[in-house]
């Protein structure tokens, strides 16, 4: 398999002026990203007064939308149920695939969404629901980008917010013909191949444990005040590991469960099946109704 078949597949899994001193990520030839934006016709109701802008991680390439829209089903007929208004927003997509852009630059795209979605509905916040690597984008607009004084709730599930290894996803995609040393060259930030090779999918060198995004927000903590927040993790995650402790935000006043402690009788869920788990779906509109 060729290296940049394998980071195509990569993406599959992960899944787009500021208030402190991250540096630019993007070199000056990155290529420029796209979004898929749906279409703001939802009027929330007074009982849920919150727009809800919903990011997703994994699976998004090719037809993009399609995807995001099965993958998230559950998730946003739960939040309709409510008197919600869900809307699902494509980031950082480069060719085929969501979520290779730069975080720094997917994370621009999201905070000019949400001022659209809050201007098309008249809402003075917006809830924000993401999953992998669409947690990391929220998190890099919430603390990065004074996203806090436009967002209510943020919900995360099997969020990257410590980053994963390269080692660990790539044996997470089960990828028999896998380059010998891909893994070491995602890992070295010293070699040169890191950002010639994979230069249009820097998203997923950000989404590393160690890169320069995933150690900004670690610093000095990841939540801002104004925002509440709930992570879902699953023990059987094989591409954030350890399983919960590479994704919970261990900080005061957030929200940190694993999905098959809360639901025993649903068995265990995968990295990539948690957003489409009903019972995830209903821990994610638990959330949302929470003061």
């Amino acid at each position: 398999m060729q290296a940049g078949t394998a980071v195509v597949a990569a993406l599959l899994l992960l899944g787009a002026t500021p208030a402190a001193a991250m540096p630019e990520i993007a070199p000056a030839d990155q290529p420029t990203a796209g979004t898929l934006e749906p279409t703001l016709d939802c009027t929330p109701d007074p009982e849920q007064p919150n727009p809800v802008v919903i990011l997703g991680g994994f699976g998004a390439v090719g037809d993009i939308r399609a995807t995001l829209e099965k993958q998230m089903a559950g998730i946003t007929g739960g939040i309709r149920g409510i008197g919600g208004c869900p809307f699902i927003f494509g980031y950082g997509i480069i060719g085929p695939m969501q979520a290779a852009a730069p975080v720094s630059e997917s994370a621009g795209q999201l905070r000019d969404f949400v001022a659209k979605v809050r201007a098309a509905t008249g809402a003075a916040k917006v809830d924000i629901v993401a999953h992998s690597s669409g947690a990391l984008i929220a998190n890099y607009y919430l603390k990065f980008l004074h996203g806090g004084s436009s967002v209510d709730r943020a919900v995360y599930l099997a969020p990257v917010t410590k980053g994963t290894t390269a080692a660990t996803l790539i044996g997470g995609l089960d990828l028999p013909g896998s380059p010998e040393g891909l893994a070491g060259v995602l890992n070295d930030a010293t070699n040169p191949l890191r950002d010639t090779v994979f230069r249009g999918v820097r998203g997923a060198l950000d989404c590393l444990a160690g890169s320069t995004v995933t150690t900004e927000l670690l610093a000095g903590g990841v939540t801002v005040p104004e925002v509440s927040y709930s992570v879902l993790a699953t023990r059987g995650d094989q591409v954030l590991t350890p399983p919960g402790v590479a994704s919970f935000i261990e900080e005061p006043g957030v929200v940190n469960d694993y999905f098959e402690d809360l639901y025993p009788r649903a068995g265990v869920a995968s990295h990539a099946a948690l957003p489409m788990q009903p019972d995830a779906a209903e821990w994610v509109v638990e959330q949302l109704l929470s003061e």
